[in-house]
């Protein structure tokens, strides 16, 4: 296993230059604390229950005298080895896996950062050699994306992630040859409007048509009560509702400004809420405020319903659990090996709540299955006609958590 130091040291080059693990002797192995809360011996004990085993290790300070926390340490320590050893066959310790990241950065901001930590985590925790590099398109207009492909082709790479939208997966498809296996793990396959896909490429993005059928049925036949976030995603959102949906009684587009000033309308917009389920197309920051300020409201909803935008537990933070007792939100982000969660959190990588890092997971996962078909999977996540099939999961806050409901 590679010391996670020198992880971060190719973090800090990340559009610079590949990452190539060099054949050099295997230095020890590392767990760094990154965490600035201090641990004690009730929180190590909970840490080593809860089975994150990285955390215990990081937080364990040398002069604890406990002889049952010494115990444990050993016990997570070997774990630690042990996981190294079984997540990787003698093919994987002796080839190297080649995959290159496709990303027009201006375009897709902080979503370049995030596949990239995710990424190296998921190699990292594989193990064994690999050579990975980051490809700046610039732009996602069909020349660029094109230009990019063919230096990657001409790199010979094994694997493709592309990070793109809807337009500029449309634009790869229509003016580039797709001749390596690529995988989009920010758009659903039914997104892009193609009766034909290129047999290599692959999707991982979420299928919020069937998140919103979901809520419709959920809704039976209430009157529903619609708000959009004013951004693309919002926006398609909207559109899918008020296609499956005949019973939309009131919608409004929700921009920053009117969301913190909901309460002003709230008389205007309380008469449409007896009885009826308001559907929140809206981001975890404005979704926070609409049921902050709709708390106030004397007529109350029946039931509030969201799909992905809102699996966040900063949601239920910005809320108090009155005020949301009947919000429901809908996850596909399902349960991967904890071990691989830790490494991604020491690179500041969210497998939990974050569905385009887990998406992006996936991805690699998919690369190396081609590879090492034998080798243990992380992810349970099928992928059928060139989609990953996920399963749309009803949640509730329970506390300061999201939980099933049954």
């Amino acid at each position: 296993m590679k010391k996670i130091g020198f992880l971060l040291l190719l973090y800090a080059q990340a559009f610079a230059s590949s990452y190539i693990i060099s054949p050099l002797p295997l230095p020890k192995q590392e767990v760094i604390d990154l965490s600035p809360r201090e641990c004690d011996k009730k929180c190590l004990e909970e840490l080593y229950s809860r089975k994150k085993i990285f955390s215990f290790v990081a937080k364990y300070k040398r002069n604890i005298e406990d002889v049952k926390l010494r115990a444990k340490l050993t016990l997570a320590l070997s774990e630690i080895n042990a996981f190294a050893h079984n997540i990787k066959t003698q093919d994987i310790q002796n080839s190297q896996i080649k995959i290159a990241l496709l990303v027009p950065k201006k375009i897709v901001g902080r979503y370049s950062v995030a596949s990239i930590d995710t990424i190296l985590a998921y190699l990292m925790a594989r193990g064994g050699d690999f050579d990975f590099r980051v490809f700046d398109s610039g732009s996602e207009n069909a020349s660029d994306l094109n230009i990019t492909y063919s230096k990657i082709e001409k790199e010979k790479y094994d694997f493709i992630i592309a990070i793109l939208t809807q337009l500029g997966t449309q634009n790869l498809i229509q003016d580039t040859q797709i001749s390596l296996p690529t995988y989009i793990p920010t758009i659903n396959i039914n997104q892009i409007g193609f009766a034909q896909v290129p047999p290599n490429l692959y999707f991982g993005g979420i299928d919020y048509k069937a998140q919103m059928q979901t809520l419709v049925t959920l809704a039976n036949s209430d009157p529903i009560v619609e708000y959009d976030d004013d951004s693309p995603v919002g926006l398609i959102l909207g559109e899918i509702l008020s296609d499956m949906s005949s019973n939309i009684i009131h919608k409004d587009i929700i921009s920053s400004r009117l969301a913190a000033t909901f309460g002003k309308n709230l008389k205007q917009q309380e008469s449409f809420f007896q009885d009826s389920v308001v559907v929140l197309n809206t981001p975890v920051i404005k979704s926070g405020l609409l049921l902050s300020q709709m708390a106030l409201s004397k007529l109350k909803p029946s039931k509030f319903l969201s799909t992905q935008i809102n699996y966040n537990p900063s949601l239920l933070m910005l809320v108090q659990p009155k005020d949301r007792k009947n919000l429901f939100v809908l996850n596909a982000i399902g349960k991967t090996n904890q071990k691989l969660i830790e490494y991604a959190t020491l690179l500041s990588s969210d497998l939990r709540y974050d569905w385009v890092n887990y998406s992006t997971a996936i991805g690699v996962e998919m690369f190396f299955d081609f590879e090492y078909p034998k080798t243990t999977k992380f992810f349970s996540e099928l992928i059928n006609n060139q989609q990953v099939q996920y399963i749309n999961t009803l949640y509730q806050g329970v506390g300061a958590v999201f939980e099933p409901v049954h």
